[in-house]
């Protein structure tokens, strides 16, 4: 049995990705561990609250996330478990994924606020450090089901083999068809893109239904908007490409664009060097 590791805050936005990856969950037959990370406010950290004050929260966090567990358990007839941490986020996840076992994670993701766009948040930091595939759920997204993938890319660099096992663990763990689309600023993109020896062999493409589209423009964030609108994919895929230092210092990362700004769900593919 598969399992997934859901994040939650008990935000809004995070009640709504559990409850979309449980009935995920319900289809599949996968595991839920929902993983939450406990945090101090700075009144108590100033106040040096005692030890017993920790203990007592870490407590109520526990049966909180238990209660839900078998919430899910009882709504969803699946299995759920918890995984409770504090410290560093990343690392903590990682401790997770590595103690738990997972295929892939969901997170859910609310609107950009002003404080996330400074500073960031949880699911941008994740989508380039978590070497998993992340599942991010926009608030009021329910799940119906994954016929049709949207899979956008505007580098041949984001191909990789681990990436496109990933890609297609999904295409066939669902039975979905997949529109292969690629965004280039350049006519000589595309025969780069074409002879893709990553992309065009070591794989049966008989048995998927999948087409190809590519279009020319500077506008990648635009053009990949524009494309959801015409084919209303239920996933959208992306593989964050980690540029090096000089080219962070002029380029944004597009899919934690799209994470933000996306209305359909987001499958993030790790870009693991192979």
């Amino acid at each position: 049995m598969k399992t997934i590791i859901v994040c939650t805050d008990f935000s809004e936005e995070a009640e709504n990705a559990v409850h979309y990856a449980a009935s995920m969950a319900k289809e599949n037959t996968y595991k839920i561990i929902l993983f939450n990370l406990q945090t101090v406010s700075i009144h108590a950290l100033n106040a040096q609250a005692s030890a017993d004050f920790f203990y007592t929260q870490t407590l109520k966090n526990q049966k909180k996330l238990e209660d839900k567990a078998m919430e899910l358990k009882r709504l969803y007839s699946i299995e759920a478990g918890y995984h409770l941490a504090s410290g560093n986020f990343i690392e903590e996840l990682e401790n997770c994924i590595q103690v738990k076992g997972c295929g892939f994670l969901v997170m859910g993701m609310a609107e950009k606020t002003l404080e996330q766009k400074l500073l960031g948040n949880h699911v941008t930091r994740a989508i380039h450090r978590i070497k998993k595939p992340i599942l991010i759920v926009p608030s009021n997204i329910e799940y119906t089901g994954i016929r049709k993938i949207l899979f956008a890319y505007d580098t041949h660099r984001s191909m990789t083999w681990s990436a496109m096992n990933d890609i297609y663990y999904f295409i066939n763990e669902f039975n979905a068809e997949i529109e292969v689309f690629n965004v280039s600023e350049s006519l000589e993109d595309f025969t780069e893109v074409i002879h893709d020896v990553v992309l065009n062999s070591g794989y049966d493409l008989d048995d998927i239904k999948y087409s190809f589209k590519m279009i020319q423009s500077i506008e990648v964030i635009k053009a990949i908007e524009e494309e959801i609108k015409i084919t209303s994919p239920d996933l959208l895929t992306m593989v964050p490409y980690k540029y090096n230092l000089v080219e962070s210092l002029f380029h944004r990362s597009k899919t934690a664009i799209m994470a933000y700004r996306n209305k359909v769900p987001l499958l993030s593919i790790p870009l693991n060097i192979d």
